[in-house]
């Protein structure tokens, strides 16, 4: 008996694989004619099947690589090639199909590498941009643009993004503003936009974590008239319409859901949009800015951000630094704010010397917008003259102020940790535990009320324990 022989493949199970698959194939006879495409080829050049199948390449595509993989009869392996006429970037694989050593047509399987290949210059460009920062800092004589005489601030990393936003602003570059929440990203943004010359206006900003996610879709891209139960009457122009020409702030783009992601991603790719209830698309062009106090790497690791989304909004990363970072600016800050609230309350004063102290070694969890709380809270509670501890909110009552008359030799024969560092760590941690403790445990609800980030909230759950603390469990 002889082995039995594999049934032969069915012809429309080999289409169908085919047609499975995301790269595009093409294949073509000996005189360059379509005889077939799959799916992928369709959607990623932007044809119609019916308008190709069957034509000859070298009338649609007169420059086709694989018209000389017909003539030279040699195979092409993972060759960049622009299809001018789609403006696409592909990666393709040519092979000629012989027959008794006689060409009788060739099969092209290419990759769509458009993305990526933009991506990659951007990130040069970007790359180009970081250099020149980096340049004029060693000369010594760069100075800020007037349009960013507002801002306060001259920590070295903190002048860097500014530096960096002086740059990009200019350009039609993405940009990723990254920090934590309270950081001052707003502040970045604004500077931007400042200088962004033809693209500052129209500008709209949107909040990607106030809007329910049943109508970021209409948010954002809007609607025809008639579209679903409860439309306005003329439909509704989304932001993206709304930003032509202009900018868009995607701010707290990390809380964007994963089905908005895909679709925020093609907008981005093709500058296209489609109205809910529309069967065209409609040409937009838009220049963005996103923010977020979220890990986006973390969270692409964690298959709840899309990689590709990831990259597209990376091509410009501004990271701001928080408040504890940036040494003496918190009294720069304080003084700024003191003076800000000082005269919307009809008062003056100072900051003394233990509170000045203290603001410089506090940790400011909630950032910026932390200490601009604190000193409208204490210019109220002080009225005229010093601002003193006692004057500062109840949340921070509890933590000493470094030479606060506090004898360190004293709390140590008592048995207590002493040096600044570890008091404010072991208040910090009491903090956040009752916090906890009068949220039930619930940790979401605890970062809001502390004002940090997620981030921030687990490295403190790390450091101080708190996983181990049943009584938060």
């Amino acid at each position: 008996m002889t082995a039995a022989q594999p049934a032969a493949l069915p012809s429309a199970m080999m289409l169908a694989a085919m047609d499975a698959v995301s790269d595009g194939i093409v294949i073509v006879d000996k005189d360059s004619r379509i005889i077939y495409i799959n799916d992928a080829y369709t959607r990623i050049l932007r044809v119609e099947r019916q308008k190709v199948l069957h034509k000859q390449i070298s009338v649609i595509e007169p420059g086709a690589v694989i018209l000389d993989a017909l003539r030279d009869r040699q195979p092409r392996s993972r060759l960049p090639v622009e299809v001018k006429t789609r403006g696409k970037q592909i990666l393709v694989n040519i092979t000629p199909i012989f027959d008794g050593g006689e060409v009788i047509g060739a099969v092209s399987v290419f990759e769509d590498i458009t993305e990526l290949s933009l991506s990659h210059q951007e990130l040069e460009r970007a790359q180009r941009l970081s250099r020149s920062i980096f340049k004029a800092a060693a000369d010594g004589c760069h100075t800020l643009p007037p349009e960013f005489a507002h801002i306060v601030g001259d920590s070295a990393k903190f002048l860097r993004c500014l530096r960096l936003a002086e740059l990009v602003a200019p350009t039609d570059a993405t940009v990723l503003v990254e920090g934590e929440s309270g950081a001052g990203k707003e502040v970045v943004v604004d500077g931007i936009l400042r200088l962004s010359g033809k693209r500052r206006r129209p500008f709209v900003n949107i909040n990607c974590s106030a809007i329910p996610e049943s109508l970021m879709e209409s948010e954002l891209f809007g609607y025809t008239a008639g579209s679903f139960t409860g439309a306005a009457k003329g439909g509704k122009a989304g932001k993206f319409e709304l930003a032509d020409g202009g900018t868009i702030f995607l701010d707290e783009i990390g809380e964007m859901p994963l089905f908005m992601q895909a679709k925020l991603l093609r907008a981005l790719q093709s500058g296209e949009i489609q109205k809910i209830g529309s069967d065209t698309m409609q040409k937009v062009d838009v220049r963005v800015i996103a923010a977020t106090n979220r890990n986006l790497k973390q969270m692409v690791r964690d298959g709840k951000f899309r990689e590709d989304l990831y990259f597209r909004l990376n091509t410009f990363t501004i990271v701001i630094p928080p408040l504890r970072e940036r040494g003496e600016d918190v009294l720069l800050l304080a003084e700024n704010f003191l003076g800000k609230f000082s005269k919307k309350y009809g008062k003056t004063g100072r900051l003394s010397p233990a509170v000045q102290r203290f603001f410089l070694s506090y940790a400011w969890p909630g950032n910026v917008r932390q200490l601009e709380s604190c000193m409208e809270y204490a210019v109220i509670v002080c009225g005229d003259g010093e601002i003193r501890m006692e004057h500062l909110p109840e949340e921070l009552q509890g933590f000493p102020a470094e030479g606060d008359g506090t004898d360190a030799a004293e709390a140590s024969a008592a048995g207590a940790p002493h040096g600044l560092k570890a008091d404010i760590q072991a208040m910090e941690r009491d903090y956040i535990l009752r916090v906890l403790k009068e949220t039930g445990g619930n940790k979401t609800k605890a970062m809001e009320v502390l004002g940090i980030s997620r981030r921030t909230f687990y490295k403190k759950w790390k450091l101080y324990g708190l996983d181990k603390e049943s009584s938060i469990k």
